[in-house]
């Protein structure tokens, strides 16, 4: 039975419409083979541009990519987003001016949407909260230093039996853009940004951090950890802005990257008020005087109402009075009472030290070897020459005059001059050839299209070439015996084509080639390999 169906599938072969289809096949498939292997070698090498991407952001960045005719690849599966190598600067500067990927999160928009008829309010209170969250990442992501952001807010729920009830807290994350710096005051900002957005909830609750997990928030600004902070960051401040005057000042006399400079500043951070009252030596002058003077008892002359009465003589007594004196006038009393006011010389002073006052300078300038013109060598060539005394000493002048020197204050400036020893940066590498980008796309390039021609020139070539040629019919003619097909094999292989060749008689050629006919139709697989081998004769 196997036999059987391998002598089928023998002659299943020898059919010409069927192996003319079968070139067909393999013709169609060697061409289809070469496009996709040179449209394979030509395409660019996709590199991801974001991963991670939701629905939203996604669509909104491959409508983008393809407003600004920039080819893309999109995997729903991962979210990943890829643009061919050489385009992917120019699709992220496209995409962030449109300000893409954004947030998926839903902030107050999930209050259009439907809520449901079992709603809880605690489920409502819940999404209620995500949603104040989500608006407050958005507007915290609108700074520009800021890359995202993360706000987790603590809210107690109110109660009718407690007192006192917790104040609500937030934690806010924040991811910086590379090389950025939040500032403190920007820091407060979001501070109390957030303590503005939710009732009842002081700044001093809010805490941010940043990616690293530093704290950037005060906790109380008027605690000693806060004033310490605040002191440090202007000592720093003032140091950076004095090293900065000094480099200013001199690079242009010994060349960039010639000056190095470090400013220690002591600086008094103590609050001091001071109330004085003084009285001054003088003498007191007089500013107001009240005198007051009585008088008690009568005297020889008379006293009481004006008139007749009051002007006659006192009758005579047997009991004159005690303070009669011997005339028998009345003793008189006098009392005085003066008050004096002087004007004192008084001076009141109320002083308050300013808070941060400079008290001390230490200064420490370090210069680098400058170059000169070499004394004894060509015209351009230059050599790298220590400062001179006198040269030194103006630069000491100059950093004095740039930091405020002050000898009183006990301020004190150093400047030195040393050569700068130059880093030994270790030589780049090169990479190896297999792993060059450029070179890897010229070999994928150069292999698409060798292997594309191989397919021209070992397959489709012979392929075509059989398609082309006639295929050999076998002729019906009678059967011959045995021997007779042998004998005419072996007469066609006696035939000569050769131009050369002396002619045989009418009667034994016509006879040869009735024999030759015969053969062909008897056996046209060998007669064919006969020609074969006389054309190749013929070739040689």
């Amino acid at each position: 039975m196997a036999q059987t169906a391998i002598t089928n599938v023998g002659q299943l072969k020898d059919i010409p419409a069927l192996r003319q289809l079968a070139m067909l096949v393999g013709v169609a498939f060697a061409v289809a083979l070469g496009l996709w292997l040179f449209r394979w070698a030509q395409e660019p090498a996709y590199t991801p541009l974001y991963s991670g991407l939701g629905d939203r952001d996604a669509a909104a960045m491959v409508e983008a990519l393809r407003a600004a005719n920039i080819p893309y690849r999109f995997d729903p599966g991962s979210g990943v987003v890829a643009v061919p190598q050489a385009q992917l600067d120019q699709a992220r500067l496209q995409l962030a001016s449109q300000g893409l990927p954004n947030s998926s999160n839903v902030g107050f928009e999930m209050m259009q949407q439907d809520q449901g008829f079992g709603t809880s309010q605690f489920i409502e209170t819940a999404r209620y909260q995500h949603a104040l969250e989500t608006e407050l990442v958005r507007t915290i992501s609108a700074l520009q230093p800021v890359r995202a952001a993360r706000v987790h807010l603590a809210i107690p729920k109110p109660s009718a039996f407690t007192r006192d009830g917790s104040t609500p807290s937030a934690s806010v994350l924040i991811d910086l853009h590379p090389g950025r710096v939040l500032e403190q005051n920007q820091v407060a900002s979001i501070v109390h940004l957030v303590a503005s957005s939710v009732a009842g909830m002081p700044a001093s609750s809010v805490t941010v951090i940043d990616q690293y997990g530093r704290l950037l928030s005060q906790q109380g600004s008027d605690s000693a950890m806060a004033r310490s902070a605040e002191q440090l960051e202007h000592t720093r401040r003032l140091e950076a802005d004095y090293v900065r005057r000094i480099n200013e000042l001199l690079m242009p006399m010994v060349g960039a990257g010639r000056v190095s400079a470090q400013v220690t500043a002591d600086i008094d951070y103590a609050v001091t008020e001071e109330a004085r009252e003084i009285y001054a030596p003088d003498p007191a002058k007089l500013r107001s005087e009240q005198v007051n003077e009585q008088m008690r008892g009568a005297g020889l002359g008379g006293g009481g109402i004006p008139g007749a009465t009051s002007n006659q003589p006192p009758a005579a007594s047997s009991n004159p009075p005690l303070n009669a004196t011997a005339s028998g006038a009345e003793r008189v009393d006098m009392s005085r009472q003066a008050t004096r006011n002087y004007e004192m010389d008084r001076t009141v002073s109320h002083t308050r030290q300013p808070v941060g006052q400079l008290r001390r300078l230490s200064v420490a300038v370090l210069v680098d070897h400058v170059p000169r013109p070499k004394p004894e060598g060509k015209a351009g060539e230059m050599e790298l020459a220590p400062l001179t005394a006198e040269e030194l000493g103006k630069v000491e002048a100059l950093v004095r005059e740039a930091v405020g020197f002050n000898a009183q204050r006990g301020d004190s400036v150093s400047v030195q001059n040393a050569a700068f020893l130059k880093p030994e940066l270790p030589e780049p590498q090169e990479l190896p050839l297999w792993e060059r980008p450029q070179l890897i796309d010229i070999a994928r390039q150069v292999g698409g299209v060798a292997v594309v021609l191989v397919l021209i020139f070992f397959v489709l070539r012979p392929l075509l070439r059989s398609l082309m040629a006639a295929p050999l019919r076998a002729q019906p003619a009678a059967a011959l015996p045995a021997g007779a097909a042998a004998e005419a094999v072996a007469a066609s292989d006696q035939l000569t084509l050769t131009p050369g060749a002396p002619a045989l008689p009418v009667g034994a050629y016509e006879q040869k080639l009735q024999t030759a006919r015969a053969a062909v139709a008897q056996d046209p697989k060998r007669v064919a390999q006969v020609v074969k081998t006389w054309i190749g004769q013929e070739g040689g």
